[in-house]
């Protein structure tokens, strides 16, 4: 029955979007602006939807999560709590490592997302942003044990999933050694998944740890400094 009335009501829908069926000949025919209809499905899932779309022969309608047409980015909370955990790691001297997953097709997101979340401890935090990518807060992990942790999610993601899902994930580390921003963080992590992106796709792509980078270019002007001080020379470039 319900199957009935959904066949029904898409195959109004492409009849009154069908070229010509306004009566506006001047229009042209198809020269209309697209148009996307939108309609919730509660309990429906991307399995589900397959086999349907498959039996009713619904080939030119595709479906897309719920939250990432209505939901709000969790964008401002990552923020939030990146920002105490970075606060944490300089007052502790304890690392964090901050994770970007990405799946290829968004029909896949919310299973990606249950399955990251579900290895994740108590501590930790993952949150869904508007780009369609999945954002992973590991407190106190050193970079490799991130790294490891994310390859396995990795691959534990792609033996749930479909085996074609294409899955690019980019890591960046940050031992609170100097001051920086969450949003500088946020923005190393999207380097390395653009470049994960870039290289095909389904492999994680490591940063340097954030801070090292600059706690050693930090070490190096101030050894500069005190050698200028003694000697009246500058260290070589």
């Amino acid at each position: 029955m319900v199957k009935d009335e959904l066949v029904r009501e898409l195959g109004g829908i492409e009849a009154a979007c069908a070229p010509g069926s306004t009566g506006d000949e001047a229009s042209g025919g198809d020269n209309g602006v697209p148009l996307c209809l939108y309609r919730v499905v509660s309990g429906l899932t991307h399995e589900a939807w397959q086999r349907l779309k498959e039996e009713l022969e619904l080939g030119a309608w595709r479906a897309a999560p719920h939250h990432a047409l209505l939901a709000p980015s969790d964008e401002p909370q990552l923020l939030r709590f990146l920002s105490c955990e970075m606060d944490r790691a300089r007052l502790c001297q304890q690392p964090l490592a901050l994770a970007l997953v990405e799946p290829e097709d968004p029909e896949a997101f919310d299973t990606v997302f249950d399955l990251a979340r579900a290895q994740l401890r108590s501590f930790d935090l993952a949150a869904r942003l508007d780009s369609g990518t999945i954002a992973l807060v590991l407190s106190g992990t050193p970079l490799a044990a991130a790294e490891r942790l994310i390859g396995a999610m990795l691959r534990r993601i792609r033996q749930i999933c479909e085996p074609t899902l294409v899955c690019s994930a980019g890591l960046v580390g940050y031992g609170g050694l100097v001051q920086l921003t969450a949003e500088a963080l946020l923005e190393r992590a999207e380097k390395s998944v653009e470049d994960a992106r870039r290289l095909g796709g389904n492999r994680l792509e490591v940063a340097p740890s954030a801070d090292a980078v600059l706690a050693s270019r930090e070490t190096l002007v101030r050894a500069s400094e005190k050698h200028f001080l003694f000697t009246g020379k500058k260290l070589p470039e």
